[in-house]
């Protein structure tokens, strides 16, 4: 494959990536938070997504018990079905194109980013994940569940990097494991690393965030609540003029949320998963073109998507 070729494929296959994530983030906020909230009565809905980045989904009323179970969780579970049946379609067309690559890409990401999302809101005790404990918004005494889900996370990675590479093997020779591991890093890594200098160029951190900058959050409102709650000091003095309010920084605060070990562990059974899925041969494929066309096209289509996220999110 030529340069001209290549950067025709990364293109395209960026250009996938920012859709399938745009369509991932719907699913998630609109489908799985703001329906549930709506069909709940939650009223004064309010919905907020990124250009590259997430999301969030705020309503009036506070919801209990299964309701809030639902309203938390919705996103997740809709992404994990949803993901599971694109990627079951992408493996039952007999065709590989651009429209094999959207439906596995939304489908393993989606899939993947679901785990991703669970663990490490149990990790952190934070997101979504907390609608385990609807109640009480408490998932301390459940942390050490985000072990469970490093099995999962090798088994999606290791048929992503499985899939994708017979993909691949429709537009590049891939006989050997080197060349397998070149070319997954020359398309599917370059387009992630242009994902990635976009979402960092054009990050929104009004309404996005993360599981450990959200545990951090939640540290310091309990430690300001602790702090504008605890009775003054005796004084036989005068009284003492009002207090100044109280401001808590978050390093006064990094002791009580966990280290990144956990997700740290976690992405790196992504990345061994996917160097174990080089290890088998793709089947053989017929060439497949990538007209210049296609991935063009793709790009104006994510580019004005990205433009419509930023102008209505």
């Amino acid at each position: 494959m030529n340069a001209r070729k290549l950067l025709l494929l990364d293109l395209q296959l960026l250009a996938l990536v920012i859709l399938a994530s745009r369509a991932a983030l719907l699913v998630h906020e609109v489908g799985g938070h703001a329906l549930p909230a709506w069909v709940f009565g939650g009223g004064g809905i309010t919905i907020r997504l990124s250009m590259l980045g997430g999301g969030s989904v705020e309503w009036e009323r506070e919801f209990h018990g299964w309701r809030g179970m639902v309203s938390s969780l919705g996103g997740i579970f809709l992404n994990l079905a949803t993901g599971a049946l694109a990627w079951v379609l992408s493996r039952r067309m007999k065709r590989d194109g651009p429209a094999v690559a959207s439906l596995l890409i939304f489908g393993a990401g989606s899939v993947a980013g679901a785990i991703v999302y669970l663990a490490n809101g149990f990790y952190y005790g934070s997101g979504d994940p907390v609608g385990f404990a609807p109640d009480s918004g408490e998932l301390s005494r459940a942390q050490w569940i985000w072990i469970l889900f490093l099995p999962p996370a090798f088994g999606v990675g290791w048929l992503a990097c499985r899939h994708f590479i017979e993909y691949l093997s429709s537009h590049l020779a891939l006989e050997r494991t080197v060349a397998r591991a070149g070319w997954l890093i020359g398309t599917a890594g370059v387009a992630g690393l242009a994902y990635g200098g976009l979402w960092m160029a054009l990050r929104q951190p009004d309404k996005e965030g993360s599981t450990r900058e959200w545990r951090i959050e939640r540290e310091i409102a309990r430690e300001t609540q602790r702090r504008a709650e605890a009775p003054p000091p005796p004084s036989d003095d005068a009284p003492a003029p009002p207090a100044p309010p109280v401001r808590v920084r978050p390093e006064e605060v990094k002791d009580r949320v966990p280290s990144p070990l956990g997700p740290s562990v976690l992405y790196a059974t992504f990345a061994l998963a996917g160097l174990a899925g080089l290890k088998k041969r793709p089947p053989p494929a017929p060439p497949e073109c990538v007209p210049p066309g296609v991935p063009i096209g793709l790009a104006l289509l994510a580019a004005a998507v990205v433009a419509a996220f930023r102008l209505l999110g």
